[in-house]
């Protein structure tokens, strides 16, 4: 494999002014001092305090590695896992390990940007040390519900070689449901009913991961392996009984080996593979009649990845090239009865297989300290078959051409204009029928399906203050879509479903900005103010009613507001975090779900007594926000046919609070 192309990264300045050379660099250190005004427990804590920087996990839904390892390094790479969030993986590291935090920018060479514009980078202190936690945690709810947690993680590492062990075993329940009512009314406004409305679901979840870091044949060497079992239930109670379960096995094993090959040349590969088991389903019993349903879904899903990466770094430039090669396999079996006869699902049955190779080019020119350009583009050829009810075979081939400009004019702010062309993955489980009784509808498969297709132009400005401590982002954002992937209806012998599907083009635009405020100059010493928010609007034709209209699911607003504050004399944080009111719109062909969530105001108080204590308590859901679904159903096509009812469901849980408790050793 021969290297071509890439690394991009750009950087921010620093709050010591011996740092301020650096800042025109793509490269800013910020040492484990610069983080001791927030007292830090873990490495994940003192990203929250990196000015202009926003933490981003990835998605390990996304299909291969490329993108789906978020915007944090680890010691200059990524973990070889996508099972485990980053967020995990960065709680585990305790803060008094980490050396400094690097934000890499365009142009710094020996970085796999992987599409990202900045990332973070935890540089952990090498030595002989041994460090572990145990940590016991309960979650309080209205009505007896408690969410109780236990976790304890381990690591040992004697200079170039490092093990890590950890396990989990909790509860979660979640917040967006509770007790409520259910209203359906008529287009004249009668009430045709008003039941009272109740739904919990939670998990129950068992985690266990392990890795091991050691030098191989001149390289460094990390494997990993991770568990997971989570058993997921809803208890649904109005005019129906209903019952919603989920059993879901996942295992994973990765490797990633770093090796330079000469003075400037270097090698990075990976291989992983993740292994899924999920039995889940969901069953309804009407009270006043006793008709019973039950739907049920049976998968099983395979991915194995290998990627290499050559790099080669000289003078202004930097090379890179790579290839990856994945397979994904999902076997998926679903059934729906009713009073015990089955009822036909249009693609009930289905195998789906995705051989997939993507090949990757870039260069990185540096013409002068303050510019930097970034060239290339991501080849992907992949081959879809399905098998089952329907036997399709279907050839892709995308390129995905990148051009990004970064302009650091001086040592506060930073320009940079994107341009790339991107494609989209396909959700295996669109090409299975699918069903949710609680809410009586019913989703086709979709055989037919092709992945969208994405230009994106973004202009983002970052301007540093405070001697670097503060920080204001903004970005703009354009993007036109091809083969738009929505919700479209689909006609078959049994009727008309809907259906996810590719409805034609569509575009979408977006603001976001970020601020990080230092409060010491307002008299609120140790005080720290972050602001988050991202305005969007999109459109596209329905194709229900030939109307233009938003994209289904597309939030027009997401936007938070965190305070914090030290208080060092009580060895104690306390803080507040705010989440804005948010909407999202959902467009099938015979009804319209909006789904609302009211705005949410947590408070936190920390403390860390001696001997390696730490406390926290948090008072979560004060504004006890209110979760509504507003369905308008239609006697038939949205557009021709007239409206039936609305039905509006509007839950709460409840204000509720959470203690954790943890024991630290080896710091």
């Amino acid at each position: 494999m021969r290297a071509l192309a890439w690394v991009l990264l750009y950087c921010c300045p620093m709050v010591a002014a011996a740092a301020a050379a650096e800042a025109t660099g793509r490269v800013t250190p910020y040492p484990a001092a610069f983080f001791a005004r927030v007292q830090p427990y873990s490495a994940f804590d003192m990203l929250a305090a990196l000015p202009g920087f926003t933490f981003s996990e990835g998605d390990a839904e996304v299909r291969g590695f490329a993108g789906a390892g978020g915007n944090v390094l680890i010691d200059g790479g990524r973990p070889a896992s996508k099972q485990e969030t980053l967020e995990v993986v960065l709680r585990r590291i305790p803060a008094s390990t980490v050396d400094r935090i690097e934000v890499i920018r365009a142009g710094a060479p020996g970085i796999d940007m992987q599409g990202e514009a900045v990332l973070a980078n935890v540089v952990r202190v090498r030595g002989a040390q041994a460090h572990g936690s145990a940590e016991a945690g309960l979650g309080a709810f209205e009505r007896g519900y408690f969410a109780p947690r236990m976790a304890g993680e381990y690591s040992r590492d004697s200079g170039d070689r490092r093990v890590e062990l950890s396990g989990a075993l909790y509860r979660t329940w979640d917040d967006e449901h509770g007790v409520g009512d259910r209203p359906r009314v008529a287009p004249d406004g009668s009430v045709l009913r008003d039941p009272a409305y109740r739904q919990y679901e939670g998990s129950k979840i068992a985690e266990l991961a392990g890795a091991l870091d050691a030098p191989l044949a001149g390289g460094a060497l990390r494997s990993n392996a991770a568990w997971q079992r989570e058993r997921f239930a809803a208890d649904i109670r109005s005019l129906d009984i209903g019952a919603e379960f989920k059993d879901e096995r996942r295992t994973e094993l990765g490797l990633r080996y770093d090796r330079r090959l000469g003075p400037n040349l270097e090698l990075e590969s990976y291989a992983i593979r993740r292994d899924t088991d999920d039995d889940e389903g969901e069953s309804e019993r009407d009270v006043a009649s006793g008709d019973s349903e039950l739907f049920r879904n049976l998968e099983r899903s395979s991915e194995t990845i290998l990627r290499g990466t050559l790099r080669r770094a000289r003078g202004r430039w930097t090379l890179e090239g790579g290839l990856e090669g994945a397979l994904n396999v999902l076997d998926s079996h679903t059934s729906l009865t009713e009073n015990g006869l089955a009822v036909p699902l249009p693609t009930a049955d289905v195998r789906v297989e995705e051989r997939r190779v993507e090949a990757s080019v870039l260069a990185i020119w540096r013409p002068a300290p303050a510019w930097t350009l970034e060239a290339g583009s991501r080849f992907e050829r992949s081959r879809l078959e399905q098998r089952g009810d329907h036997s399709l075979t279907k050839d892709f081939f995308y390129p995905k051409p990148r051009v990004l400009l970064s302009w650091a004019p001086n040592a506060a702010d930073r320009w940079r204009l994107l341009l790339e062309r991107d494609a989209g993955q396909l959700d295996f489980g669109d090409f299975a029928s699918s069903a949710s009784l609680s809410a009586g509808t019913v989703t086709a498969g979709n055989p037919d399906l092709e992945p969208d297709r994405t230009w994106r132009l973004e202009l983002a400005w970052e301007r540093h203050f405070m001697d670097g401590a503060g920080a204001l982002v903004l970005a703009a954002r354009h993007e036109a879509i091809d083969d738009l992937i929505d919700r479209l209806p689909v006609t078959g012998p049994d009727g008309t479903f809907d259906a996810v599907g590719n409805i034609g083009t569509g575009r979408r635009d977006e603001l976001e900005l970020g601020l990080d405020v230092p409060l010491d100059r307002f008299r609120i010493c140790g005080g720290l103010l972050k602001l988050q928010g991202t305005w969007r609007r999109s459109r596209t034709r329905d194709p229900a009613t030939g109307r233009m209209r938003g994209i289904s699911e597309d939030e027009p607003l997401e936007a938070s507001a965190h305070f914090s504050q030290q208080l060092p004399a009580w060895r104690s944080r306390w803080g507040i975090d705010l989440r804005f009111a948010s909407r999202e719109t959902e467009y099938q062909f015979d009804q319209v779900q909006t789904d609302r969530l009211g705005a949410r105001l947590d408070v936190f108080a920390e403390l860390r007594p001696a001997g390696g204590w730490f406390l926290r308590l948090y008072a979560r859901n004060l504004t006890d926000r209110a979760a509504t679904r507003r369905r308008e159903i239609f006697s038939g096509m949205r557009g021709s046919a007239p409206l039936e009812y609305v039905e509006t469901r509007t839950l709460h849980i409840g204000p509720y609070v959470e203690l954790t408790l943890r024991k630290s050793f080896g710091d």
